[in-house]
């Protein structure tokens, strides 16, 4: 009896080692080495590999990759090519990639669990980018199958025909979606990382008003929207800052505007970076120009800028009805509130201030946006240090100062 047990405990043990011999060889495989093409012929390696099927299941494909010019590579390099790329999935280390089209990620898996995170805003202009660019191209390639050539390619051909800014931003859409990818291991890499973008250089030099348009626009202007140009130009508050602006934020007393919202397609929201969660002081003009503005009835929820119901305004309603008008009667050029917002860092800049006073004020995170961005030079500024640099070579030439000049003759 003894015996048989322990027969049957060999026979069990045989079999066992069997079986786990016959998985090793399933997993374990050489793959095949050819040539391809006559002119300019290549090594082609041949394998197969485990994938995630759309519906979750385990599936087993054949894949073709090239290893390098025959000319080249030798025999025995390509081999070794062959073999390194084979490690992973004789070793059992390689994890399987989903094979899911790039338009079914991004509709049924990313947006649902990423756009929920987002400002509403954001969450729009990705939508745009994917339904207009992405889609159209990749919307049927699965996700795995997409690599940096392709997208390389994508950004040559985007870069021909769309601004510098708006292929970054397209590229910068695909990377988070790609991130995303890796970090639920749909996907091993991210392809977007190191493809090249073009130069960004402005088609259009960004506009900052003199002090005579400005008061030319505010004459143009009725109220409150008079009150809301004055406040953009001597705040630098952002579109939504100014547009979500309530009363309570206002603090007469001490002459500053606490920025902790935003209005963003009508829905008030948290600003969006830490930065921008910030305390704005302001001249006397802006405190009056507000008080003269409140109403007598107001709640301190209430926005300070309204419509004749007390909703809130609508920025592409007051652009296109209000202000391009107000601009066309003043004869300045079309503006929008990102121009006030560029015209308030520019006239602070020369005054000498703080870098840091003025990174504060903006909400910027970083003082290099301020300075690259936000801030261009006057043309009195520049003339200035050309008569410093020339008084270095001739201290007996003529002098001439700047001057300054109050804020409040600035907006009379």
């Amino acid at each position: 009896m003894k015996t048989a047990l322990c027969d049957t405990i060999g026979d069990a043990t045989r079999a066992a080692e069997k079986g786990a011999l016959d998985v090793a060889r399933r997993r374990w495989q050489e793959g095949s080495l050819f040539q391809r093409g006559r002119r300019n012929p290549v090594w082609v390696g041949r394998f197969r590999e485990d994938y995630i099927a759309e519906d979750g299941t385990r599936k087993r494909r054949k894949l073709s990759i090239v290893l390098g010019l025959v000319r080249e590579l030798g025999k025995r390099e390509a081999q070794r090519r062959l073999a390194e790329r084979l490690a992973a999935i004789n070793q059992g280390r390689h994890k399987p990639e989903v094979m899911i089209p790039f338009e079914h990620f991004v509709r049924e898996r990313w947006e649902p669990n990423i756009f929920p995170t987002l400002r509403l805003s954001t969450a729009r202009k990705y939508k745009h980018i994917s339904r207009s660019y992405l889609f159209p191209v990749l919307g049927k390639v699965n996700l795995a199958e997409i690599g940096s050539a392709e997208i390389q390619s994508l950004v040559s051909h985007w870069s021909r025909r769309l601004a510098p800014y708006t292929v970054l931003t397209i590229r910068n859409v695909l990377s988070k979606i790609f991130t995303t990818a890796v970090r639920w291991g749909s996907v091993h890499v991210n392809p977007v990382e190191g493809v090249q973008v073009p130069a960004l250089i402005n088609r259009r030099d960004r506009l900052a008003l003199k002090p005579d348009e400005v008061r030319r626009l505010l004459a143009a202007l009725s109220e409150p929207y008079r009150t809301m140009v004055l406040v953009a130009v001597l705040s630098g508050l952002r579109r939504g800052e100014l547009f979500g602006l309530r009363w309570k934020a206002v603090d007469f007393a001490e002459g500053s505007i606490t920025v902790s919202e935003s209005l963003s397609a009508g829905r008030a929201a948290p600003v969006k970076t830490r930065a921008s969660r910030r305390k704005v002081f302001v001249d006397c003009i802006v405190l009056d120009a507000l008080q003269r503005l409140r109403p007598a009835q107001y709640q301190p929820d209430d926005y300070v800028f309204t419509s004749g119901r007390g909703a809130p305004l609508h920025v592409a309603n007051v652009q296109s009805r209000v202000l391009n008008p107000a601009c066309e009667q003043a004869g300045i050029p079309h503006v929008s509130w990102h121009n006030f917002r560029y015209t308030y860092a520019t006239w602070a800049n020369p005054t000498n201030e703080s870098i840091k006073a003025l990174q504060a004020q903006l909400g910027h995170t970083d003082s290099r946006l301020t300075l690259s961005v936000y801030t261009q030079p006057m043309p009195e500024a520049q003339r200035e240090i050309g008569r410093k640099v020339a008084r270095v070579l001739d201290p007996n030439g003529p002098k001439f100062g700047m001057g300054d000049i109050p804020v409040s003759e600035l907006i009379q």
